[in-house]
């Protein structure tokens, strides 16, 4: 064992060697304390909700009955972040500017804005759009297509949530559904030698 000493010796060396770090410690800045709502805030799917006014523009409408008309020709029908295209548009409205509308033509076409890498835009076409703004939910059928961003998705039926930007498809009896995923953005490329440069 060592003696007494010795150990008070040692000891005292050690405080001595820590007092500078101990120092510095002190004079260090602190981190600025971050309130959570100035945080940066992701975009949400619910984010690009569809809201506001819906336009109907076509080259003929007709009132069918009640709540109910038929577009046809170059049939438009627009929100501030959902767009639906066809040939005839079959519309029947409900309480609160809610509506489901089918959508036939040669392909019908939806397109869905985005905001960010986290939500691209959504591109969509088959022969058939069924969409009810109530629940948010696009049916595709026959021949349908997805391109989310820069990756597709194919198949005989495609259901793609409006709201929760979720989509799910369906190949139909004995097909398959065709997903391709796009690699991320590939590295930068090296710049190319100024003319006249050597190597």
């Amino acid at each position: 064992m060592k003696p007494l000493a010795e150990l008070k010796a040692s000891t005292l060396l050690a405080a001595f060697a820590l007092l500078p770090l101990a120092l510095v410690a002190q004079n260090l800045p602190k981190a600025p304390s971050v309130e959570r709502d100035s945080l940066v805030k992701l975009p949400k799917p619910a984010d690009l909700k569809p809201t506001g006014p819906v336009t109907l523009t076509s080259d003929k409408a007709e009132l069918v009955q009640g709540n109910s008309a038929v577009y046809t020709g170059n049939v438009v029908l627009s929100s501030d972040t959902l767009k639906l295209e066809g040939d005839r548009v079959e519309l029947k409205q409900f309480a609160g500017g809610q509506y489901e509308a089918k959508i036939t033509g040669g392909p019908a076409k939806m397109n869905h804005a985005g905001n960010g890498a986290e939500n691209p835009p959504v591109a969509a076409r088959a022969k058939t759009l069924n969409y009810d703004s109530r629940s948010g939910v696009l049916d595709l059928i026959t021949d349908a297509f997805v391109m989310r961003g820069t990756d597709e998705i194919t198949g005989d039926t495609i259901k793609y949530d409006v709201n929760q930007r979720r989509i799910q498809a369906s190949g139909g009896t004995g097909g398959q559904v065709k997903i391709i995923l796009q690699p991320s953005s590939a590295e930068p490329a090296a710049p190319a030698p100024a003319e006249g440069a050597t190597q």
